[in-house]
């Protein structure tokens, strides 16, 4: 996306001449700050969006030539600044429009003698960070593109399911929009579209704030209130583990960049419990429905992670009685399960629960693995 789509021409009257002038494409800039275009990868309108953003304010603190006013620049200063956090960047001027720009410089004596070249100077340390930043994603963004990845657009995620099974129906069914209709409390849905970046934790973090109405709230406190529901979700001793070995990632200074571990994820859905199948004598359509763990990373790669308790491989016998039977078929459905999400793009990996809680008192191996996994699949931290 070019720099110059931000602008667009209209006729304007001057003594009775009529001149064509440049002005903001405020459309584009309200519906970029929505959310990603239409066809446009988020990414590239973000790149674009830098470029023409930096080349208004440098213009307007030295040459003069900028085609913006007050009231555009704020506009497309508040645009960039939602753009960027899908992105899981933060951009926080010290200034929200051209004339606050004004004053700052004034403010921190970049005027007079040497001014021009100060303010360059500023600039451009303002927006290095965000330009190289933007050049990392995208060079994680095209070496993911040779990885096979899911096909079609992702719609809703249903996690962090913590009781009974959600009754859903398809509100819009050409859309694919759906409604929880009973159980809604016990279930997230995230229905945001991805952006180029998959799902980071600071993108959820800021879906979470929006939901429960915490504008005024600062990341961290979001972030724990967020952590401590996912965590509420999980349904053994294990799996806890697992997900705070991940989530002491979030922890460190580029936190909000990383992926999000989803937990309780439906992957599948069989719009019938277990019970009205017991009671209609209806056999199961779908196998595991819900797997323990989702990643969404750039070009549609959906890694699953499951932890596996003995009921992934055997029955008790009889019910309640404390001994366990090795079940071949359920070993069967469990691989033939795998096999189908492969054929369809996903990466599956499976823990033993043993193999964690046995080493519950380091978790390093687990770490280990996520930091191997990250190599092949987002790349390497620095």
């Amino acid at each position: 996306m070019k720099a110059s789509d931000f602008l667009v021409s209209v006729q304007q009257d001057f003594f009775g001449v009529s001149m064509a002038r440049e002005v903001l494409n405020t459309e584009l800039t309200t519906a970029l700050r929505s959310g990603p275009l239409e066809g446009v990868s988020d990414l590239e309108a973000a790149q674009g969006l830098v470029r023409f953003v930096y080349a208004e304010m440098e213009s307007f603190g030295t040459s003069g030539g900028e085609r913006l006013d007050d009231e555009g620049s704020e506009e497309v200063l508040r645009c960039l600044k939602a753009v960027l956090r899908r992105h899981g960047i933060e951009f926080n001027p010290p200034f929200r429009s051209q004339a606050g720009f004004r004053q700052f410089w004034i403010d921190k004596g970049m005027g007079g003698g040497g001014g021009y070249a100060k303010r360059r100077t500023f600039l451009a340390e303002l927006f290095e960070p965000i330009r190289a930043r933007l050049d990392e994603l995208e060079v994680t963004s095209e070496r993911l593109d040779g990885l096979r990845g899911v096909d079609g657009t992702l719609k809703n995620i249903v996690f962090a399911s913590t009781g009974y099974k959600p009754r859903i129906v398809l509100s819009e069914l050409i859309d694919g929009a759906i409604e929880i209709v009973e159980n809604a409390d016990t279930c997230l849905v995230y229905d945001r579209p991805l952006t180029d970046n998959g799902l980071t934790w600071g993108e959820l973090v800021g879906w979470w704030r929006e939901q429960n109405k915490m504008p005024g709230a600062d990341d961290q406190t979001v972030a724990r209130s967020l952590h401590d529901r996912l965590k509420k979700s999980l349904d053994s001793d294990a799996e806890r583990y697992l997900f705070y070995a991940f989530a002491g990632r979030y922890a460190e200074p580029d936190g909000m960049l990383q992926p999000a571990l989803l937990p309780q994820v439906y992957v599948h859905f069989d719009p019938l419990t277990e019970r009205q199948r017991q009671i209609l004598k209806k056999p199961r359509t779908l196998d595991h429905e819900r797997k323990d763990f989702l990643i969404l990373l750039p070009g549609g790669v959906r890694i699953v992670i499951e932890v596996d308790g003995k009921h992934h491989y055997a029955r008790e016998v009889p019910k309640g009685s404390g001994k366990w039977e090795v079940a071949a078929d359920l070993y069967s459905k469990m691989v033939a399960d795998d096999r189908a999400l492969r054929l369809k793009g996903y990466e599956v990996f499976r823990f033993g629960g043993k193999e964690i809680l046995e080493a519950r008192e380091d978790l390093n191996f687990i770490r280990h693995f996520f930091r191997d996994l990250e190599g092949r699949f987002w790349g390497s931290r620095s």
